[in-house]
């Protein structure tokens, strides 16, 4: 059980796209602006609404408040539509989800209002990951959020804290017992849960609270407790935005070893990146029968386009390539001259 098709109309920088990923490792890169984030958003999004009838939780993924009516559009030329599809589980399409003011004598086919999506009901569970740390923040923020309306963080970076606060298994669960070695080693311990307050118990016994913890280690832990409390286990999708970001570049292929081992368990994964080591990792430790595709967004006509490749050097809209190699270029102009 996998997504098989990604396809938006009229969603954000979205004017109509469609994006066939992979049941494997789909990495999402493009330029600052060309809706990476809002993506993996849209994803995270629809599986919550396919959770329940509860059309507020793709309002809640992107901004929490009262005036959110204009949130995703200024000038729509028809309905909203998120659709989602797994070609071996049928699937719910015209699934209309009114977000804006319902009144009496409200149009549903407004630009405003109506946001067509599918419900989708692959994956046993889904998992966002955010840019931002949000662990070092988990005392108390969930219940604050839940309390006052116009609390100024969305719901992905709340639910990963609900998520990350789960019990955790005693043993390792199968699919993560070639991985948590490896983030033991590169955060030099285990996480651990205290007064709803998260720590890294190191290997020789200091309890390092991840307020004062590096970035970067933080992340390791994030993954090692939701491989630990099985919120990604097999048959769940996997959502990261920007993973590389505060790593130290020599954890990148060990991070890269880790998602496509959880990939050959039968997890799907969609990371964004604008990091070239992290991006080309891929391709160097894959196997022969390793699932990977690198989907590059960007600009066409001041629409949004997709181009899917199965190798990173085969994209022809490649940002992070053309950055390289233009470095490159002023590199060997300033060794030997022009």
């Amino acid at each position: 059980m996998a997504l098989t098709k990604i396809h938006f109309e009229n969603f954000i920088v979205f004017d109509h796209i469609t994006v066939h990923p992979v049941n494997g490792i789909n990495v999402i890169i493009g330029k600052n602006g060309t809706g990476k984030t809002q993506l993996l958003k849209a994803i995270y999004a629809d599986t919550g609404v396919s959770e329940g009838p509860d059309p507020a939780i793709l309002l809640d993924c992107f901004k929490r408040g009262a005036d959110r009516t204009r949130l995703f559009a200024a000038e729509r030329k028809g309905p909203l539509t998120i659709e989602l599809t797994d070609d071996a589980i049928p699937t719910d399409r015209a699934t209309d989800v009114i977000v804006g003011p319902q009144q009496k004598g409200d149009d549903l086919d407004s630009r405003e209002h109506l946001v067509r999506m599918t419900k989708f009901y692959g994956a046993l569970r889904v998992v966002y990951i955010p840019v931002k740390d949000m662990l070092t923040h988990a005392k108390g923020l969930p219940v604050m959020a839940e309390k006052y309306r116009d609390f100024p963080f969305d719901r992905t970076l709340t639910d990963i804290i609900q998520k990350a606060n789960r019990w955790t298994l005693k043993e390792p669960p199968e699919i993560a017992l070639a991985i948590l070695p490896i983030l033991e080693k590169l955060m030099d311990g285990q996480v651990v849960i205290e007064n709803e307050e998260f720590y890294i118990r190191k290997h020789d016994g200091r309890m390092v609270n991840f307020a004062v913890e590096a970035e970067g280690l933080k992340k390791i832990g994030l993954l090692w407790q939701l491989l630990m409390n099985e919120s990604i286990t097999e048959n769940s999708i996997l959502l990261w935005d920007e993973p590389e970001a505060n790593l130290n570049p020599e954890f990148l292929p060990e991070l890269v070893e880790c998602l496509l081992e959880l990939s050959r368990h039968g997890v799907q994964i969609f990371v964004s990146t604008h990091n070239y080591i992290f991006a080309k990792y891929f391709d160097v430790r894959r196997r022969n029968e390793d699932a990977v595709a690198y989907h590059a967004l960007y600009l066409d006509h001041d629409a949004v386009q997709c181009e899917t490749k199965a190798h990173f050097a085969d994209l022809e809209h490649n940002a992070i390539m053309l950055t390289f190699n233009k470095l490159l270029e002023e590199v060997y102009d300033l060794q030997v001259g022009e």
